[in-house]
């Protein structure tokens, strides 16, 4: 029986490694590393110029209503993010402060006093600065990795195809090219899902309700466990593999 033990979790963790092309999950985070790209690339516009032009135009005045305009909208667009995460890596990230911008009895502002002191605001403005860098990163991914798979997967219905300086011309480089390919995208697949997960950790500690985060999903009592089993359950960005 022990003879068995090694073969099957060589079966294991291979099907694991295939799998995760067949995952649900899977998908919903890349769909959320690309839509880093160019949002990414707002943000960095964006803050920069928000920031940096306030700051210097700030001796005119004019620079003021731009800094409280980004500081504001930075409110409004972690809030966008939180919704995002939620939405396709599936965190459960509460909304802190009952929501993304919360009224006080001193006017407008005293709002904006508490807008500008509140921790949730600047940690909310640490992970845009953060999902813009991811946007070099995903770019740097998808050109390695999803590129080159696909060109190596291919490369039999073309002519003549180089990846990487492999020029690929005879019948059998494109045969050895294809598995390659193959072996290649599931591998990407994983990388993705890593970055996935390191990222939906970073969105539950800076956009969440610290009091009520818990990156696992929670059932009706909130204790975060399984009706059924009682046992925690992981969130499905964790695992690429979880969840259609």
């Amino acid at each position: 029986m022990s003879n068995h033990a090694p073969l099957r979790g060589e079966e294991s963790r291979l099907r694991s490694f295939v799998g995760v092309a067949t995952a649900g999950q899977t998908y919903r985070n890349l769909a959320y590393l690309l839509l880093a790209i160019p949002i990414g690339i707002a943000y960095q516009f964006g803050l920069m110029l928000g920031f940096f032009g306030g700051l210097i135009l700030a001796f005119m005045l004019v620079g003021i209503p731009i800094l409280l305009g980004t500081i504001v909208g930075s409110r409004y667009l972690a809030e966008l993010e939180r919704l995002l995460a939620n939405r396709l890596l599936r965190t459960e990230i509460q909304r802190p402060g009952g929501g993304p911008i919360r009224g006080t009895d001193a006017g407008i502002l005293g709002s904006l006093k508490e807008i500008i002191i509140s921790e949730v605001t600047w940690k909310g403005v640490g992970f845009l600065v953060l999902r813009s860098f991811l946007a070099l990163v995903v770019l740097f991914l998808v050109i390695l990795g999803g590129f080159v798979s696909l060109a190596l997967v291919f490369a039999p219905f073309s002519s003549s195809t180089v990846v990487l300086g492999w020029e690929i011309e005879t019948l059998a480089e494109s045969v050895l090219a294809v598995p390659l390919g193959i072996v290649l995208g599931l591998f990407f697949l994983h990388v993705t899902n890593g970055v996935a997960r390191i990222v939906g950790s970073l969105a539950t500690a800076l956009l969440g309700d610290e009091s009520a985060s818990d990156p696992v999903r929670q059932n009706g009592d909130g204790n975060g466990t399984d009706s059924g089993s009682g046992e925690r359950t992981a969130p499905e960005w964790a695992d690429g593999q979880t969840g259609e």
